[in-house]
């Protein structure tokens, strides 16, 4: 094809080649080669992206014979407010209740509990902190470069490449020697893999290693879709209120309820989130525990205000307590597995069950612990029962009486573990022998109030007790 072009006043004529098809698929090579790398740029420099993990926990030595757990790590990251959003799931020994396998901490300096996982060692739990998505200090990433936080030393000991990514290596140590590694991505802070050691149990040593799976960058009209399901979520953990590392499953029936009435509005919001399969599970969860509530109430509808069951019982002093001899008193039942070995708080509250006891005796009010095990029924295991239940009531130094239970006291009051509910269980009989109230699980406590809904009670029975006796 001839063109006619002017250049500088002179006519010029030339020549323009088109290119063959063999450049045109090498610029559309070229031009897709320099796109993809964009994207990975921009990725990398994204004020919000999606972090996934995996990981595991498990024995540092073969010679160690506990399981391995493995989990994974979704991290909504947002570099602007500085915080990180993350769920959590576990397979393996341990596993943390639905409320607390999501959460939002910051990314700057020291948090916590900050998220952790749950593992199981020997009938202990253990909760174990996992590494946050961006490195917490990154304006000490220097080479060479060393500093000291809580009695755990940092050292940047070398650039690596991890994972196909130019890392600096963060080594940790305290004064019992390495403690583990952290690759972070030099260009953005964030972590590709860390490894830590801990210790369980007797001097067992522990590994929890974490690696980075995928990232993606997070647009605007993402992160509001997200957001959507992180709010409620949130907004579900802060209305129920639970201690920051609670390990038991049980809701109320009031934190039920409470959940209900935005279980549609979560469900429909994670669809299509990596958040969908946490609001399945808590759907199910509540429909559950709904079922095991409803099935308590009928249970403590059938016992209160009738006559409580005749009983007797031994206590650990080798004393015999029965129903008879504490006829006009107002008498509370704590039934527990009152284990002195492998102690979690709070320690079935008898610490301030103790306090109350201290409080109320004088004014009619008889405590007795009952610690329930069917081992006590079986001559060769009885021994090491008692054995662990004296080991508690020092540690706690309890003054309330405890007694013993194979099984068949408190299958008289209506065993709540037939339907799933774990102890402890609280009876209160009032002084006209009748039962006055049929509690399982936990009281919700403030320090500085101790067991008041159970001490309100106690009151309303002790001015009852006493109007009855002015009028006669």
């Amino acid at each position: 094809m001839m063109i006619v072009g002017r250049c500088s006043g002179r006519r010029r004529v030339g020549t323009v080649r088109f290119p063959s098809e063999e450049q045109n698929v090498m610029f559309r090579l070229m031009w897709m080669a320099g796109l993809a790398w964009s994207v990975a740029v921009a990725g990398a420099r994204a004020e919000v992206m999606e972090l996934r993990y995996t990981g595991t926990l498990g024995p540092r030595r073969s010679t160690l014979k506990a399981p391995e757990k493995q989990f994974t790590l979704y991290c909504l990251v947002n570099r602007q407010s500085a915080e990180v959003d993350y769920v959590l799931e576990e397979q393996g020994p341990g596993r943390w209740p639905w409320p607390e396998r999501f959460g939002r901490v910051g990314l700057v300096g020291a948090v916590k509990p900050g998220i952790r996982v749950l593992y199981d060692h020997q009938g202990s739990l253990h909760p174990q902190a996992v590494q946050r998505p961006v490195f917490e200090f990154l304006d000490k990433l220097k080479p060479g470069s060393s500093w000291t936080v809580e009695r755990l030393k940092y050292s940047v000991v070398a650039k690596q490449t991890k994972r196909g990514r130019k890392c600096w290596r963060v080594e940790m140590s305290n004064s019992f020697g390495p403690r583990g590694k952290i690759w972070v991505e030099q260009s953005t802070g964030i972590v590709v893999a860390a490894s830590r050691r801990m210790v369980m149990g007797q001097g067992d040593e522990f590994v929890l290693a974490i690696e980075l799976a995928s990232q993606n960058p997070v647009d605007a009209k993402r992160q509001a879709v997200l957001q959507k399901p992180i709010g409620t979520l949130l907004a579900i953990q802060k209305g129920l209120k639970r201690k920051p590392g609670q390990t038991r499953p049980e809701l109320s029936s009031g934190q039920i309820a409470d959940v209900r009435k935005v279980l549609g509005r979560l469900q429909a919001e994670s669809r299509s989130t990596p958040l969908a399969s946490l609001a399945t599970f808590i759907q199910k969860d509540v429909t559950g525990q709904s079922k095991r509530v409803a099935s308590i109430d009928e249970l403590a509808a059938a016992m209160v205000g009738k006559p409580a069951p005749a009983f007797r019982l031994n206590t650990i002093d080798r004393k015999t307590i029965d129903s008879k001899s504490l006829a006009g008193k107002i008498v509370v039942l704590h039934f527990w597995n009152y284990k002195g070995d492998k102690l979690v708080e709070p320690y079935g509250q008898v610490g301030y069950l103790d306090f109350l006891h201290g409080k109320r005796r004088r004014l009619g009010v008889q405590i007795i612990g009952v610690a329930v095990n069917p081992a006590l029924g079986q001559p060769r295991t009885a021994g090491a029962v008692l054995r662990s239940v004296r080991k508690l009531r020092e540690f706690m130094n309890l003054d309330y009486p405890v007694a013993t239970d194979s099984g068949k006291v408190i299958e008289a009051f209506g065993d709540p573990r037939r339907l799933d509910a774990k102890l402890p269980l609280w009876i209160v009989i009032g002084a006209d022998g009748k039962v006055a109230d049929y509690k399982v699980g936990f009281y919700r406590i403030k320090a500085d109030e101790g067991l008041r809904e159970l001490d309100q009670q106690l009151i309303r029975l002790i001015r009852a007790s006493r109007k009855k006796k002015a009028a006669r």
